[in-house]
């Protein structure tokens, strides 16, 4: 019986971990449609339609999560991060980028001797690629600022609020934290759709949970998400607005001096990963105590 009630609740967190899903889709999608329908060039106005959608679903999940906490059924956890789990925040986003980066430059090297993912690499390039679809020229220069604040700060909201604090918090009610975890990075991964950043998103997605779970604060994952955004692509998107004017020779000395900063930082990330996990087991050593104290 024991059995049956547990394999129904992980049906039932994952039935609604799909409707999280399909709601955040469907949000985007409408929205997008919507702009289409108004005369507007989807592939020009990137910044505007994705900042408006990441808006618009950000709003939309808050007022959720508000709504739960009213029904004292909390989803989402805000504690406070104290100054030294802030620095292995810090420490451990720039050593997932620098994983990110390595990953990347093996499989770019690799991609020269196979062909399916030589192909797989040159799709991810475009879907990485703001002006892929569009000349730059064409994009107003306001839309694309629009496009690097919606990339560096409101997609990160956006996606912490749907994939840590409504999907994990939804799994990890009916399931151990690891396998909600677990669930919640592969699905992270998928839905970024394209194989290789599918890969690395997977690796992303568990280290932003667990820095969810561990901080107990989704502002903590909101901050490494950002910085790994900022970092990982927005910068580079900045430095290479032809409007700005900035030399060629700049922009790669400084993306070659972050990814050489970053990869530098993987084993310190590692570290700050277990002290991250250390702060976590001394948190909830200390709210057993309380606990066990007050009875």
């Amino acid at each position: 019986m024991k059995l049956v009630e547990k394999v129904s609740g992980w049906l039932i967190a994952l039935g609604l971990a799909v409707a999280v899903l399909l709601a955040f889709n469907y949000l985007d999608v409408f929205i997008m449609t919507g702009f289409k329908m108004a005369g507007y060039n989807t592939s020009v106005y990137r910044g505007l339609v994705s900042g408006t959608a990441a808006a618009v679903n950000a709003v939309v999940f808050g007022l959720i999560f508000l709504i739960c906490k009213k029904l004292k059924r909390p989803l989402l956890k805000v504690n406070k991060t104290g100054f030294k789990e802030a620095v292995l925040v810090l420490i451990l986003t720039l050593g997932m980028l620098g994983f990110v980066f390595t990953f990347i430059i093996i499989s770019d090297k690799i991609s020269d001797y196979i062909k399916s993912l030589s192909e797989q690499m040159e799709q991810y390039k475009q879907s990485v690629d703001r002006y892929s679809n569009v000349k730059q020229e064409v994009v107003p220069l306001w839309d694309s600022l629009l496009y690097l604040v919606s990339l560096c700060f409101i997609v990160p909201l956006e996606e912490e609020f749907i994939f840590r604090g409504a999907i994990f918090g939804i799994l990890k009610m009916k399931m151990r934290p690891a396998a909600a975890l677990v669930i919640t990075a592969a699905i992270f991964g998928i839905m970024h759709r394209v194989s290789i950043h599918t890969a690395y998103a997977i690796v992303c997605g568990i280290i932003l949970t667990a820095c969810y779970h561990y901080t107990e604060n989704i502002f903590a994952s909101v901050a490494m998400h950002s910085i790994f955004n900022i970092l990982g692509s927005g910068l580079g998107e900045l430095l290479k607005l032809e409007k700005l004017g900035i030399p060629a020779a700049v922009r790669n000395e400084v993306i070659s001096d972050i990814n050489i900063i970053c990869i530098l930082c993987m084993v310190p990330g590692a570290l700050a990963f277990l002290g991250l996990r250390h702060y976590s087991k001394k948190r909830l050593k200390v709210k057993a105590e309380s606990v066990a104290v007050s009875e």
